[in-house]
């Protein structure tokens, strides 16, 4: 069973400071989350606050509706490229062809993007911040449940980007 925790938190503290915040609340692990504004959503197997909600179990041809933040783009030569901000086209195949590895088809989908600037105490880089809200339909559970649990991989995991929520 997963769970979805709501931390509340300041709407400035960062992506960086969310992450450090985070592993300090999990000892240490690297739970998959995504910032809201005023609170995170905080995906883990066991409880770790008492402000929760169970993830809905999901069936085979089960349609539901589903949000991401992704980091969308290529990896080339060991390097990160993002697609240009508003290439929403690159950004809708990047999901259709992640989404039949993950067991789910996108029956529907809408994409917003911008750079996310991370702040970090010897650097700053940007990275793709995407956000997809859409309708899928199930096709493998057990790769579904797999998605649910470790999300989306990528170079935004740190920064809560990868978590499927539905």
């Amino acid at each position: 069973m997963l769970l979805d925790h709501m931390v509340p938190k300041p709407p400035t503290v960062g992506a960086y400071a969310n992450h450090q915040l985070l592993e300090g609340l999990t000892g240490g692990d690297r739970p998959l989350f995504v910032d809201m504004g005023d609170h995170l959503i905080v995906r883990s197997a066991a409880p770790i606050t008492d402000r929760f909600r169970t993830v809905p179990e999901v069936a085979k041809d089960e349609v539901r509706a589903f949000e991401l933040r992704a980091s969308c783009g290529v990896k080339t030569k060991g390097r990160h490229r993002y697609f240009p901000v508003g290439d929403w086209r690159a950004r809708h195949d990047w999901l259709q062809r992640r989404a039949r590895s993950y067991g789910f088809e996108v029956l529907t989908v809408n994409v917003t993007s911008q750079r996310m600037r991370i702040d970090k105490a010897e650097r700053s880089f940007w990275i793709d911040s995407s956000d997809f809200t859409g309708v899928l339909r199930v096709t493998d559970e057990g790769a579904f449940r797999e998605v649910l649990s470790k999300g989306f991989p990528g170079p935004g995991r740190a920064f809560g980007h990868g978590m499927l929520m539905i």
